[in-house]
């Protein structure tokens, strides 16, 4: 990387501060209930935070000249310029949710219509958790020293879109860009790939079980309140959104946010892998429970499990709880586990 002088690099800092405000004021618009303009106003803002980072860190890669267009040296890259350059596989989940809320930024000064919400706001969620990420990998900046983690999470609609409705309350016209959106927002959701880079949406489960142990809330017989049980079908890719790439990629995501550094054998682990997973996945019989795992083959094929929130919040709280002893503990188990169930079936 370039020696940059001390007035670029006081650029660079100022950039990084100018796309944390930018990134948490969205945030905090769209979560404002009495804001009708919300989306519009957090994709903007979104974006201009990308902008910001992307543009400080191809200053710190590249040098001061990089963010300037060759033939117009007074034009600064777009954000759709600087996307390409820092990211540059165009298949990746992360720089195609990003393109779609550059596509609903510039949409929006044109055409919106209240649907789009509900459209756009997974790939909005997803967009604030990628930020989060590229922040602290390619500048050092913690979001968290401004806004605190849990505030992370959008409010967003949860309600599907009824096109019949839609066909009621607009013009054939608008009605087509709605579902041309749709179309395209869809279109970016894949079967081999982390989705939730691309889109994510947070599920609040209340369950209704037998053991004491297992419950978060409970409900006494005498309260005063009557207490109305609902049933609704998950959509599995809701609950278990997850691959194994994604799984280890967001614990490891959670570990460095936490400053946790892992140890094996003595010494230092570096990454959380594949393999420490399986351990996790043997030891737990994560597969067989419905808490963390779903098979989503379909007939005739091939098992292909995807995974929880919860199985990432559960191996993140083992590992953090002792980070110098853990993985050699799982794996340890995880074996003695493997090596009863062969004898079992000799």
């Amino acid at each position: 990387m370039p020696e940059l002088d001390d007035v670029h690099a006081s650029m660079v800092d100022a950039l990084c501060e100018k796309a944390q405000e930018a990134f948490v004021l969205g945030i905090e618009l769209f979560n404002r209930p009495t804001l009708r303009y919300r989306l519009e106003s957090c994709a903007y803002l979104l974006c201009n935070a990308w902008e910001l980072l992307l543009k400080a860190y191809l200053m710190k890669r590249d040098g001061p000249d990089s963010i300037y267009y060759s033939d117009k040296r007074d034009r600064t890259l777009s954000l759709e310029d600087c996307v390409r350059r820092v990211f540059t596989n165009e298949h990746d989940p992360l720089r195609k949710g990003l393109e779609q809320i550059i596509k609903l930024r510039n949409t929006s000064t044109h055409f919106i219509v209240d649907e789009y919400e509900v459209l756009y706001g997974p790939l909005l969620q997803a967009c604030v958790e990628n930020f989060d990420e590229k922040a602290r990998e390619l500048m050092g900046m913690e979001v968290s020293d401004l806004i605190p983690q849990n505030y992370l999470a959008l409010s967003v609609r949860r309600s599907p879109i009824d096109l019949e409705e839609c066909r009621a309350r607009y013009t054939p016209e608008v009605l087509d860009r709605l579902i041309t959106a749709r179309s395209h927002v869809l279109a970016g959701i894949t079967d081999d790939s982390d989705n939730t880079r691309y889109a994510h949406v947070y599920v609040t489960e209340l369950r209704s079980v037998k053991r004491g142990g297992d419950l978060t809330f409970s409900v006494s017989r005498d309260a005063a309140a009557e207490v109305a049980m609902v049933t609704r079908v998950v959509n599995p890719a809701d609950k278990y959104p997850y691959r194994t790439k994604g799984v280890v990629e967001r614990v490891n995501s959670a570990l460095s946010r936490r400053g946790i550094a892992l140890m094996m054998n003595g010494e230092p682990k570096g990454k959380f892998t594949r393999n420490d997973f399986q351990n996790f996945i043997r030891l737990y019989s994560m597969k067989e429970d419905e808490r963390y795992s779903m098979n989503t083959s379909m007939e005739g094929e091939q098992a292909w499990y995807s995974y929880s929130q919860q199985a990432i919040d559960d191996i993140v709280e083992i590992l953090a709880g002792d980070p110098e002893h853990a993985l050699d503990a799982v794996k340890e188990k995880a074996q003695g586990k493997r090596g009863k169930e062969q004898a079992l079936d000799d």
